[in-house]
Order: C-alpha cells, then sequence, then structure tokens
C-alpha cells in the first residue's frame, strides 16, 4: 500500500540528509537508479529523475501563479519530491516490493501500448460483429503483452527492456521464401542476443 506523502509514517529524514550513504543501496528499474531503505515494515524509494520532474513541475506552476503553490511551499516539500513509501508485509527484497507496486501503473501503460504502439485506440468499425472482432484482438493483444511483460521480469530485464523495445527486436525477424522454401531473414546481433537472454528460440 502506498502512503501518502504526508502520512506521519512517511519517515524522510534520509532524504533530507542528501547522502546516499544513508540508504542501503540501489537497484536500476527502467534505466535508472531507484535508492532506497526500509524502517517498520515501510519501503522508503528516492527516483532521482522523478523529483526532477516534480520539482520542474511544480516550479512551473509557481511562475503560472496557480493557487496553493509558493516558494514556500516548495521548500517544505523539497525533501519528498521523487520518493514513494510502500507499507506492506511481504517479506521480500526492496526491489521486489517496488517492481509490483510499478505493475499497477502498467494497466495504464498497456493501454497506451495499445493506443500508441498499435494504434488501436480508432475502431472504425460500424457494424457489432466487426465491433466485437476488434475488442477481442485488443484482449488478445493484451494477453500477449503481459506474456512479454513477465518474460523480461522473470529474466530480470526489466531494467533493460520495456515490452515496447521487445516488440521493436522482434517485428524485424521474417520468414522469406527462397526457391520454394521458407528461410529465416537476417537477424541483426543485437535480436539475437536478447532472444537468447530470454530462451526464445528463433524459428
Amino acid at each position: 500500500m502506498p502512503l501518502k506523502r504526508n502520512s506521519e509514517a512517511y519517515a524522510h529524514t534520509r532524504f533530507e540528509t542528501g547522502s546516499k550513504a544513508d540508504f542501503e543501496g540501489h537497484f536500476i528499474f527502467n534505466t535508472r537508479p531507484i535508492w532506497h531503505y526500509s524502517s517498520s515494515g515501510v519501503y522508503f524509494y528516492l527516483d532521482g529523475e522523478l523529483r526532477v520532474r516534480e520539482e520542474k513541475d511544480y516550479c512551473l506552476r509557481i511562475e503560472k501563479g496557480i493557487e496553493s503553490y509558493s516558494a514556500n511551499g516548495f521548500l517544505e516539500k523539497q525533501f519528498k519530491f521523487g520518493t514513494v513509501a510502500l507499507k506492506t508485509n511481504l517479506k521480500l527484497p526492496a526491489q521486489e516490493i517496488f517492481c509490483l507496486y510499478k505493475e499497477r501503473a502498467n494497466i495504464e501503460q498497456t493501454f497506451d501500448f495499445l493506443k500508441n504502439l498499435l494504434e488501436q485506440d480508432k475502431s472504425y468499425l460500424q457494424s457489432q460483429s466487426a465491433m466485437e472482432g476488434w475488442a477481442f484482438i485488443n484482449h488478445v493483444s493484451l494477453l500477449l503483452c503481459y506474456r512479454l511483460y513477465n518474460l523480461l521480469r522473470e529474466k530480470k530485464l526489466l531494467s533493460r527492456f520495456s515490452v515496447a523495445d521487445l516488440i521493436a527486436h522482434l517485428k524485424y525477424i521474417h520468414k522469406i521464401k527462397i526457391s520454394g522454401v521458407w528461410e529465416t531473414s537476417e537477424i541483426s546481433k543485437k535480436t539475437i542476443a536478447l532472444c537468447t537472454e530470454l530462451g526464445l528460440p528463433i524459428t
């Protein structure tokens, strides 16, 4: 369960020191370092890139004169920007707890994947049967998306590749017919290396 940043259990004293020595360590998530520590069943995380984005957003709101945003307010919140606190009874490493939490956001990311990568946000269909078929294909696409995501997670490759990255590699694997025989087209070394890491046979 994520804690609100104004929660009494949101102990942020280690964030205030500015020293990474006060954390228990870090891991890589989506190519960026996440620093962490735990206390009384609560896992605390600091995402530097998220902190920069939140600071920028707050300052822009100050410049626009949006009510409730001020320089004093910025100073009060400065040590909580880019932080996440998760309360759990699971006895798992900090990285696994964080990844489980992030999976909730992947629902929105998956629909974004359907909209932007597969361009399935518009149906252009009029009949009921065609619409049902389109919805079914979208459903199957989501299932395949999660299969790819789970495969990346099992192989601990989420810090280096997203589902979109994996599809970008796989979509260039083609079968071509030469003299009546189907052959696999030339595949890049990076794609071969990725498929090998994932245990995916190229046929």
